[in-house]
């Protein structure tokens, strides 16, 4: 009888535990549930876009590309927060693009006499470089694979000048490859283009305009697309 007592006391006490564990857990779903309700509450970061100065969007590299085309003088983008939170960037016109170069008559280290009427109705594309920049060095293996892309087209040239001496420059290119038709002691034409800041990238249109002026180069489907389509023109 006492054994039967002490049974049912324990019986008694496991069901009673029973129901403060399902309490407890009854009570901690709501809890278990509130980090999730929080991150579908939590507020997405504003959506960033990107605009020329024609209104067109462009990506994210050609953005860099642009703003830093002239990188050293005042940036005039403008930042705009539209009405459902989007921040957009409005990049202002490239003061070159449209222009025409400088005169010029030059020479390459190979003795090839360049000049710029010798070079109408052909597309070309100019690299302005010293020795001494290190990103215009970094970036001539990406150059080269650039050029090669188009092959040997009779009507586009690739045409790199620097301020460094002829002297100079063949030393260098005996150990590094750059594929651009090289010209040295060019730091006279060179200041005719007033510019700030190495290296300078640009496209010239068969009748001899500037259509692209960039520093960088992150955006190269952009840089091949204005080649391409002016060698099309």
């Amino acid at each position: 009888m006492e054994a039967d007592s002490v049974r049912i006391g324990v019986v008694g006490r496991c069901q009673m535990l029973r129901r403060v564990v399902f309490s407890l857990v009854v009570l901690m779903l709501p809890l278990a549930a509130l980090p999730s309700l929080a991150q579908t509450t939590t507020p997405k970061p504003p959506k960033t876009i990107f605009r020329d100065w024609n209104g067109e969007l462009v990506s994210n590299n050609e953005f860099v590309d642009i703003r830093m085309a002239n990188f050293g003088e005042k940036d005039r983008t403008v930042v705009k927060t539209l009405e459902d939170g989007t921040i957009e960037f409005n990049l202002p016109r490239i003061p070159q693009e449209g222009t025409r170069p400088p005169q010029f008559a030059v020479t390459t280290v190979d003795g090839k006499a360049v000049s710029l009427d010798s070079l109408k109705g052909k597309v070309v594309v100019l690299n302005f470089w010293f020795i001494a920049c290190a990103y215009c060095r970094a970036l001539q293996p990406k150059l080269n694979s650039f050029k090669a892309k188009f092959g040997d087209d009779e009507n586009l040239v690739f045409l790199a000048i620097s301020p460094d001496s002829t002297t100079e420059l063949k030393k260098y290119l005996a150990k590094e490859r750059f594929d651009y038709l090289q010209v040295g002691d060019a730091e006279p034409l060179l200041a005719k283009f007033q510019f700030t800041g190495y290296p300078k990238n640009i496209v010239l249109n068969k009748q001899g305009e500037i259509v692209y002026w960039r520093s960088t180069l992150h955006a190269w489907d952009k840089f091949e697309s204005v080649v391409r389509a002016e060698i099309a023109k």
